[in-house]
């Protein structure tokens, strides 16, 4: 049995697999513990940020409730008289009380007397801060019948008393308590024209001349605040959009949030669940002296939107190093393969058509008979493209040279009898442009024996024809030439565009009748070079297509100039390339499409290389 051959590594694939075992692997599991620490340490420090910025917020919540605590005691300490002037009086406490029963008051006056006093008692407890948009008092007189005072920002009375009722919870409050009552965020639309959120601050106010321990409710004192007051204690805190923040109470009704929708409603009856997640996490507080607790939730990917670029930065310093790995092994690679790699540049050359290169054979060992094995090769090529490919070259002239004979004589002549019935029917003009055109089209096809012109003059030929055959034709075509300015001093060979114009006007265009169209263009993409002729006319089968480049029958048309779709096609091959050429599409009743695929190479340039 035959022993199987091991197959060698390369001197670069060693190489390579050296610097990916003790390179690259120990950096992708350096980096990977890395980003894990890092996402670990990053995590711990952002909760620790948000646990504090939500206890600075709780704790600017309990005392801007303070506050408003020490704001809500004025009616044991005001001491303004009825027309709003300041009166020293020991007994300022009880002056409010007065007040409100009317005492040392004209019965006559009396109730206008105290309705302009306790305006102005709710104008001063409004002066005490900007935040505060409304005040009232409801209380009972001496007889036990219902007062109620209300005075706004803009002093605009309520007319909804019903509505402010229930706004406070007036039938259920407490009306026995001494501490500050805090009232759930709601709309103070009781005030005339206006809608905005408030949250309110309450507080009993007692007859204190009455027996120790046993004093007398007169009314309670409501203090409208503006949300505004308590969204400003998050606007210091630096969260992202996607943040939500929540004031909850111990019932989990939301004073305020940063979604409007839940403000003023019980958190657990709209399904609202503060449970950490891998897609969120929560923090919040405990709760603060006013009973409100402060609840922070942020989307996980947001939170590691930062470190997830460090992350990505990361991956892009490992790739870059990994590129840099991998060019320095291929560098240090051709270093120690100098004498195969100045033989594969050699073997660039030949494929460029430079057969006439040689290598130094150095040495006798196995470099060395690549070395002449490889001259030999060079050689036996060079001899067999000058028997082979240089003929084709000179066949293929050949042939558009006696085509073009064959052409010129036909065109001319009708060309000439269209220029005799101009003249004939005193159609000078036309015939002048036709003669000038018909002048101009033999200049460019001539060219001095020339194969490569200029996409401009390819253009301007094709122009020139196209206004010939449209006279002939009397207008039963219309035709549209465009190009880029940048491909005009291209290279282009010489009569690639008539032919494709005349197989549209004469086979494309066999049956139409005055509405047939025919588009020339050329553009640049990168470092290439296209020209298209597109027509509306009969267009082709695929079959018929394919024919095109393969059936020699196509390259003389019966009514066309006889150059045809293959002989372009092949004289495009022989001087750029098997790269490049023509590509057809076309659809029968569709129209078609031919386009031209060149090198993008100025004419002076290729006019050099090539030596035409």
């Amino acid at each position: 049995m035959k022993k199987r051959r091991k197959r060698n590594l390369s001197l670069y694939q060693k190489f390579c697999l050296v610097i990916i075992t003790l390179g690259l692997i120990p950096m992708l599991f350096l980096s990977t513990v890395i980003v894990n620490r890092m996402f670990k340490e990053y995590g711990n420090s952002l909760r620790s940020n948000y646990v504090q910025a939500a206890s600075y917020v709780s704790e600017s919540l309990a005392d801007m409730m303070e506050s408003y605590n020490g704001v809500s005691k004025m009616p044991y300490y005001y001491n303004y008289s009825s027309e709003g002037e300041f009166q020293f009086n020991y007994m300022s406490y009880d002056n409010l009380r007065r007040i409100i029963y009317g005492i040392g008051e004209d019965p006559e006056y009396m109730e206008a007397n105290r309705y302009k006093s306790m305006m102005v008692f709710l104008g001063n407890v409004q002066a005490v801060d900007s935040y505060i948009s409304g005040a009232h008092f409801v209380g009972e007189g001496i007889q036990g019948e219902k007062l109620a005072f209300h005075r706004s920002r803009r002093n605009i009375p309520s007319e909804e008393e019903t509505v402010f009722d229930a706004r406070m919870g007036l039938d259920g409050l407490d009306r026995n308590s001494k501490n500050l009552m805090l009232i759930l965020t709601h709309k103070n639309d009781y005030f005339r024209m206006q809608d905005s959120w408030v949250f309110t601050l309450a507080r009993n106010y007692f007859d204190l001349t009455g027996t120790v321990g046993n004093y007398k409710y007169v009314g309670t004192l409501f203090i409208d605040v503006d949300l505004e007051r308590m969204e400003a204690a998050f606007k210091n805190l630096n969260l992202n959009a996607r943040d939500q923040v929540y004031v909850c109470d111990r019932e989990n009704n939301c004073y305020y949030s940063s979604d409007e929708s839940l403000i003023g409603k019980n958190l657990t009856s709209e399904g609202v669940r503060f449970e950490e997640t891998k897609e969120e996490f929560v923090v919040d507080t405990p709760y603060n002296a006013s009973g409100l607790k402060v609840i922070i939730t942020m989307k996980t990917a947001t939170a590691y939107e930062k470190i997830r670029r460090m992350q990505t930065m990361m991956y892009v310093f490992i790739g870059a190093s990994l590129a840099a790995l991998l060019g320095g092994s291929v560098w240090f690679s051709r270093r120690l393969t100098k004498p195969i790699r100045n033989m594969m540049e050699q073997m660039s050359e030949i494929e460029t058509g430079n057969f006439q290169v040689r290598l130094p054979v150095t040495s006798g060992d196995e470099i060395g008979v690549l070395s002449k094995r490889f001259n030999q090769m060079s050689k036996e090529l060079e001899s067999y493209i000058n028997q082979s490919y240089v003929a084709h070259m000179k066949q293929a002239e050949a042939e558009m040279t006696a085509l073009k004979s064959q052409i010129y004589p036909h065109f001319l002549y009708n060309t000439l009898d269209i220029i005799v019935w101009m003249i004939e029917n005193e159609q000078k003009t036309e015939a002048v442009k036709v003669v000038t055109a018909l002048a101009r089209f033999f200049r460019i096809s001539l060219s001095r024996g020339k194969s490569l012109i200029t996409v401009k003059d390819e253009l301007e030929h094709v122009r020139n024809y196209l206004m010939i055959q449209q006279m002939r034709f009397k207008n039963k075509f219309t035709y549209t030439i465009e190009s880029d300015d940048e491909v005009l001093e291209l290279a282009s060979l010489k009569l690639m565009l008539q032919p494709l114009v005349e197989n549209a006007i004469y086979h494309g265009m066999e049956y139409m009748d005055g509405d047939g169209e025919i588009f020339v263009r050329a553009w640049q993409e990168e470092k290439e070079l296209y020209l298209e002729v597109r027509d509306n006319g009969l267009g082709m089968t695929e079959e018929q297509v394919e024919s095109l480049f393969t059936d020699t029958a196509h390259v003389a048309s019966k009514r066309g100039s006889g150059i045809g779709v293959r002989n372009v096609n092949e004289r495009i091959k022989l001087y750029f390339g098997a790269e490049y050429g023509l590509s057809i599409e076309s659809e029968p009743d569709e129209g078609t499409a031919v386009k031209i695929h060149l090198p993008a190479v100025p004419y002076e340039k290729v006019l050099e290389e090539k030596k035409v």
